[in-house]
C-alpha cells in the first residue's frame, strides 16, 4: 500500500511517497482467562425481557457464559452462550446511563454482524439491509 503525503508540515521528514506493508493474523490463546465471574444478562425469553445471573468468562476475543462455575470446568458443558467481541461496535465500555438502564453497575456491548438466516428483530436485536445489530446489557454485582 503507498500513501501520498499531502500538505506535510514544511519541516516534517515526511515528503512524497510512503510504502507500506501490514499483516494481521488472528490467533487463539492457550492462555487461561484473564477475567472469570458472575454478570447479571438481560436477555430475551418468550419475547419479553428477563435478567439471568451467569457465570462469565473472557477468552480468545469472546465472553463466554454458563450457567455455574462448575459447567465451565465441565469439558463436555459447552457454554449457554457467547459473546464475540471481534463484532463489538461499543467504542468505549462505561456505565450505563440511568436512563438506559436503571440497574446499577450495568454496561452495554453493542455488537454489529452480518445477517444470518432466522435473524429477527426483537427487544435486543434489530436487523436492516443484511446486518444484524444486538445490544447486550451486562450488570456486575459492583463497580470493580
Amino acid at each position: 500500500m503507498s500513501v501520498v503525503c499531502q500538505h506535510a508540515p514544511f519541516h516534517s521528514p515526511f515528503e512524497g511517497t510512503i510504502n507500506l506493508q501490514m499483516s494481521a493474523k488472528e490467533s487463539i490463546s492457550t492462555e487461561p482467562p484473564t477475567h472469570k465471574g458472575f454478570l447479571t444478562i438481560f436477555q430475551e425469553e418468550s419475547r419479553l425481557g428477563a435478567w439471568n445471573r451467569r457465570w462469565c468468562s473472557v477468552q480468545d476475543n469472546k465472553i463466554y457464559y454458563w450457567l455455574y462455575p462448575e459447567d465451565e470446568i465441565n469439558q463436555n458443558k459447552a457454554p449457554h452462550g457467547e459473546i464475540d467481541l471481534r463484532n463489538c461496535k461499543s467504542e468505549k465500555v462505561s456505565v450505563a446511563s440511568r436512563l438506559e438502564c436503571a440497574r446499577p453497575n450495568t454496561f452495554v456491548l453493542v455488537t454489529q454482524a452480518a445477517s444470518k438466516p432466522g435473524d429477527r428483530c426483537s427487544i435486543i436485536t434489530e436487523t436492516n439491509n443484511n446486518v444484524t445489530q444486538t445490544k447486550y446489557l451486562l450488570s456486575a454485582d459492583s463497580r470493580q
